[in-house]
């Protein structure tokens, strides 16, 4: 582990009257022990830190002097100094120029959230929910073109619903048909893309993905991804099975992208077309529940129990709960949805459509049982390659909207 990093403060000392903040890439972790672990989230190093030096980094979140500080009588300004010169050389705390730091975005994040750096979504109680775009489509097996979702989901989502926060919190939107507000208090932010210039296929951009997703979780967010190809759900569902341990796996496709479980090289051999033979690959998934698939298909070579199938649209004519009969309850759970789960007349802008699939409303309505049933630690959409024009990006958002709106109700409910 490396406990230092680059942006030491150099030359000249620091006076009383020195601006310094914490350096706005550090993300600080606490545990049930009392200690406290600092991460910069670009450079990947990490570092366990006693409950001073803890509480002068949270001191310093907000740019201020050591004279502004050390205002309490009997403080010894020399050691403090020594203190904060000394994070200052281990590159934790630095000079604090106005004009030099970069500034979010503002709210061009999804559904017009704020865009924050992964830093300040991990502080405090800044978000719940925290979209993040993997815009990569290397995994992709017929037709790219994935790469260009999350751009996409960002431009038509704000028409769809639009993020506001108020003093009394985020204020949702009313829903005329069912008379209940969306998202209501509901804290939304956006950290951006994992990358925008992939050009090797898995490799450390997975890594990124599982990395950040399990540090998103960590914190309690809850991470929803915008894709890219399929593949990317196995790196997510990695990234969660660290935090949760055992995971269940909600599949809504036309293809099961599954033939046999598989241990060996994902980054070699996985792509948007097998990427479920890594994920029932995993000791940690001991769940993996397949909903709308229509794809012709090999025999199955052998009974699996981790997989349980409603084919086509079977799931709509079958008891919601002899479905979550087949769902423990005790698991948490990732969904992943394929756009291809929608029937082409309902939206084509996917790399493999098939006939058959589910209308908007009903894909809506499942997505809705099933989300406000069981607990939901993580949600990506996948395979969404924009066309012209703005109607595929608003079903697809819609989707994401739905599902999440269900998912945090269940979460704050405890049901």
């Amino acid at each position: 582990m490396n406990d230092s990093g680059p942006g030491a403060m150099q030359a000249p000392p620091i006076t009383d009257d020195t601006l310094l903040a914490t350096e706005p890439l550090l993300a600080l972790r606490g545990s049930q022990d009392g200690r406290t672990t600092v991460w910069h989230t670009r450079e990947g190093w990490e570092l366990e830190v006693g409950p001073v030096t803890a509480d002068l980094l949270a001191a310093f979140a907000v740019p201020r002097t050591l004279a502004t500080l050390a205002q309490g009588e009997g403080t010894d300004r020399s050691h403090l100094r020594a203190l904060v010169t000394a994070l200052g050389e281990r590159g934790l705390i630095r000079r604090h120029d106005p004009d030099g730091v970069p500034t979010p975005a503002g709210r061009g994040g999804m559904f017009g959230a704020p865009v924050l750096t992964l830093a300040e979504a991990l502080r405090g109680e800044s978000c719940d929910v925290v979209f993040l775009g993997m815009p990569y489509d290397l995994g992709a097996s017929h037709r790219p073109g994935s790469r260009f979702g999350p751009a996409q989901l960002r431009r038509t989502g704000g028409a769809l619903f639009r993020y506001r926060d108020t003093v009394d919190g985020p204020s949702g939107a009313v829903d005329p048909v069912t008379g209940r507000r969306v998202l209501a208090g509901v804290r939304l932010a956006d950290i951006g893309d994992v990358t925008t210039n992939v050009h090797r296929s898995a490799g450390p951009t997975w890594s990124v993905l599982e990395n950040v997703v399990g540090r998103l979780s960590g914190h309690g967010r809850l991470p929803v991804i915008l894709g890219g190809d399929h593949s990317v759900t196995l790196p997510i569902v990695r990234g969660l099975a660290e935090v949760h341990g055992d995971l269940g796996v909600l599949h809504i496709d036309a293809h099961g992208d599954y033939a046999r479980p598989r241990h060996d090289d994902a980054e070699l051999h996985c792509h948007h077309g097998n990427v479920m033979d890594w994920v029932v690959g995993d000791p940690r998934v001991v769940r993996l529940a397949q909903f709308g698939l229509r794809q012709l298909e090999d025999p199955p070579a052998r009974p699996d129990d981790t997989l349980r199938r409603w084919p086509g649209r079977s799931a709509l004519s079958t008891p919601l709960g002899e479905i979550l009969a087949e769902l423990p309850d005790s698991l948490p759970y990732h969904l992943t949805i394929d756009v291809d789960a929608l029937d082409p007349s309902v939206l084509s802008a996917t790399g493999t459509p098939l006939p058959g699939g589910f209308t908007h409303a009903e894909l809506v309505g499942l997505l809705t049982d099933l989300c406000s049933a069981r607990r939901i630690v993580g949600i990506d959409v996948v395979e969404f390659l924009p066309h012209e024009g703005e109607t595929d990006g608003l079903i697809v958002a819609d989707l994401l909207l739905r599902a999440l709106d269900s998912a945090i109700g269940h979460r704050e409910g405890g049901a």
